[in-house]
């Protein structure tokens, strides 16, 4: 069987399918993966040091402010789909599997026109433009969280289980992750991460700060690609623009407190791993709606970014946070609670499934 993995522009939809590719190995003898993504993003290194080839769609994405962009945007429409259609016909894949991004939206129009099954999963708790482009054209539609109104208009979807590449019980002790990246077990940690394209603002808000911060504790900050230009590591601070898949694992084992943006990849992880975060949307985007579903559910701590003094709350409440134990226990509880995740298993009995039905 052939998997096609599409989309990308930020580990949010990638790790996901990353966890769905290992669940399809354990499930299928003979399986082979590529991906689709953008030129640019974090998917390329990740997709590579899994194996799978990787092809590259121009950007064809819609400004959503006054953007010369509006001007090119017929003309790099047109040039995804004949790239897509290209991919389409070279991977010849059996089914395609997307979590979001805009590179997904030529891939599976192209390959829903060849008759191919597709799959989406909606992660995030606001409908994203780019998958409900490619509802229609879908043998299958799940969703991360549950509705009051269908998503997607007539469009049936289904809430599964948000595919996380990271499980309880799969990491080392504290103590042991600790130790791994040449810290004091004995002080707190602090995990901030901005995904793979980084957060410049957590980024400035925590290095600028960086003396308060190690007076109360040790960071281990991912500061995504391309962002390492003044930031450099010091005692109790380490800093790195990714971290692979295992060295992730381990930051999370050996973190008291995550501090990081409001995309679903990094708040499955979280819920999976029953973490504490402090949670940083990123202002007036879908973001702002998976964390008011999670600080709804007391699951996570709400810091706006656009707010006067947006540093210095930060540091409080993460700094509050390590200081409170049992603060720290229920939310990471709570967030387990709110959010279902599994390894992968539910999206790929779909993809199973949908081949099953094509070949038949």
């Amino acid at each position: 069987m052939i998997i096609l993995f599409a989309g990308g522009g930020s580990l949010g939809p990638v790790t996901p399918l990353m966890a769905t590719a290992g669940a399809l190995r354990h499930r299928l003898f003979d399986v082979t993966f590529a991906w689709a993504g953008t030129p640019n993003g974090p998917e390329c290194v990740f997709a590579e040091a899994e194996g799978m080839d990787f092809y590259p769609v121009p950007a064809a994405k819609w400004p959503r402010y006054p953007d010369v962009r509006w001007l090119t945007f017929p003309r790099d429409a047109w040039r995804a789909a004949r790239t897509a259609e290209r991919i389409v016909d070279r991977v010849r894949p059996d089914v395609v599997v997307s979590a979001g991004g805009f590179t997904a939206v030529p891939i599976i129009r192209a390959a829903s026109a060849k008759g191919i099954p597709c799959l989406i999963h909606q992660l995030d708790k606001a409908p994203t433009l780019s998958n409900r482009l490619v509802a229609k054209r879908c043998a299958s539609v799940t969703t991360s969280f549950s509705y009051d109104r269908p998503p997607f208009g007539s469009v049936r979807t289904e809430r599964i289980p948000t595919p996380t590449r990271f499980r309880p019980g799969d990491a080392p002790s504290r103590e042991e992750a600790v130790r791994t990246f040449g810290l004091d077990p004995a002080r707190p940690v602090t995990l901030v991460t901005g995904g793979g394209q980084g957060a410049t603002a957590l980024n400035t808000a925590v290095y600028d700060g960086m003396d308060k911060w190690r007076k109360k504790t040790q960071l281990i900050h991912v500061c995504g690609r391309g962002k390492m230009e003044r930031l450099e590591p010091r005692e109790d601070y380490l800093v790195r623009e990714l971290l692979d898949a295992e060295s992730m694992r381990l930051a999370y084992a050996a973190s008291d407190v995550v501090v990081t943006r409001a995309g679903m990849g990094a708040l499955s992880e979280i819920a999976s791993l029953s973490k504490a975060a402090v949670v940083v949307p990123i202002p007036k985007s879908h973001q702002v709606e998976n964390i008011r579903a999670f600080s709804s559910a007391k699951a996570a701590l709400y810091v706006a970014q656009d707010q006067p003094d947006f540093a210095e709350i930060l540091f409080q409440q993460a700094t509050d946070l390590l200081a409170d134990t049992d603060r720290r226990t229920a939310l990471g509880n709570a967030a387990h609670a709110f959010l279902s995740t599994d390894d992968g298993t539910a999206l790929a009995d779909r993809v199973i499934n949908c081949a099953k039905k094509k070949s038949a």
